[in-house]
């Protein structure tokens, strides 16, 4: 198999910890994965992600295929040598950036048809074409490419998109195997919010020869108790011995909240995105280092942080340099925020390991969430979450 997936310990609470072995090394889990839309970081380079304790990236196939296209991934021989990364990466498969896209785009049997916002030509991302595009990327994990729509959906709307997704699932598959490039390909789950499609969705994909799972069409417009509640259905109808990914979710406390039910990897732009607009995730709860408050204060942002932010620089100083809107400060921000997150997930597994989570998600929520914080992290994430695509 392309990836293999080592379960290590299921804790009574239903979190687990295990090793996703990959091409590229092996890798604790649950994991998180930093996004690297573009091929890249906006603030930080490749050897500063690497020290954060990151092992696996995600990239997005729709925005390479349109920048810089194919063509260049097969001259350099994929993203690793293109971007400098010799850890693992994850191409989502473009499906949300399709969901997210204005109103020119027509979904059809066939796939999506759009206009390119770089020059304005006509493209096709099909499943077919999805598989092409991320074998010339190279990654070690490719999605299949699904219908995500917005989770509020009626029954009869959700059935059809989950029906197209299954589709394509085994048209993915079948250009997956045309070409032997030694790369893995999950299945994506759908079904809204509606119980019964997220079992028929799992049901039948669980049949096909998949190398792992995702559960998709989550943070797209549900409740947190909605997202919660189709989390766990979802884990309870997939396979033990694969890996189980939830797409793009989210703050760390809803890692806590998905880990408790089972999920072994993440990914989402906001540790990043939040750092632009002046938020740091620290083990005291969220700050926002651009309050006059931070001004005179000449402590670490996190004094349980090891990364070289929290050992070198001030509050203080960190506060400066956003509120005069200097690029440095949202560089120290986004490499603290990642590292924050890698901390997060370690002292996650630890607790899984030693059958203590229970434990473990009281300590860390009562740590990093206030009723206050909760508010603020809310209402950026809302922003955030706009400028996805």
């Amino acid at each position: 198999m392309a990836v293999r997936f080592e379960l290590l310990n299921t804790d009574p609470t239903g979190a687990r910890t295990g090793i996703l072995h990959t091409r590229k090394g092996s890798f604790p889990t649950p994991m998180f994965m930093p996004v690297a839309t573009h091929a890249g970081f906006r603030h930080l380079a490749m050897e500063e992600v690497k020290e954060t304790g990151a092992k696996i990236l995600l990239a997005n196939t729709y925005h390479l295929m349109l920048r810089p296209g194919p063509e260049v991934f097969e001259r350099f021989g994929g993203i690793h040598p293109f971007m400098g990364w010799d850890g693992a990466v994850l191409t989502d498969s473009g499906g949300f950036q399709i969901f997210s896209l204005p109103e020119d785009r027509l979904i059809t049997e066939k796939g999506a048809h759009f206009r390119s916002f770089y020059d304005n030509s006509r493209q096709l991302l099909s499943p077919e074409s999805s598989i092409a595009m991320q074998q010339a990327i190279n990654s070690e994990i490719m999605m299949v490419l699904d219908v995500c729509i917005d989770s509020r959906t009626d029954e009869a709307g959700t059935r059809e998109a989950m029906e197209r997704t299954h589709r394509w699932a085994v048209r993915s598959l079948a250009a997956k195997e045309k070409r032997a490039t030694g790369q893995a390909l999950f299945g994506i789950v759908q079904g809204g919010v509606h119980p019964a499609l997220r079992d028929e969705s799992a049901e039948f994909l669980t049949k096909l020869p998949f190398d792992g799972f995702a559960i998709g069409g989550l943070a797209v417009g549900e409740t947190k108790v909605e997202r919660d509640s189709m989390t766990e259905r979802a884990t309870a109808s997939l396979p033990q011995d694969k890996p189980r990914y939830l797409m793009g979710v989210g703050t760390p406390t809803d890692l806590l909240e998905a880990v408790l039910r089972g999920v072994d990897m993440f990914d989402c732009i906001i540790p990043t995105k939040m750092a632009q607009q002046g938020y740091a995730y620290t083990f005291q709860g969220l700050v926002r280092i651009t309050r006059t408050a931070y001004r005179l204060e000449d402590g670490p942002l996190d004094p349980e942080c090891d990364c070289y932010v929290c050992k070198r620089y001030t509050r203080g100083y960190l506060q400066h340099l956003m509120r005069g809107k200097h690029h440095l400060g949202s560089r120290f921000l986004s490499v603290h925020n990642v590292r924050h997150y890698q901390k997060l997930m370690e002292r996650i597994r630890e607790g899984i390991l030693r059958s203590g989570y229970a434990q473990t998600y009281r300590e860390l929520k009562s740590a990093i969430a206030t009723p206050k914080d909760l508010k603020d992290e809310a209402a950026a994430t809302a922003m955030t979450l706009k400028d996805v695509g």
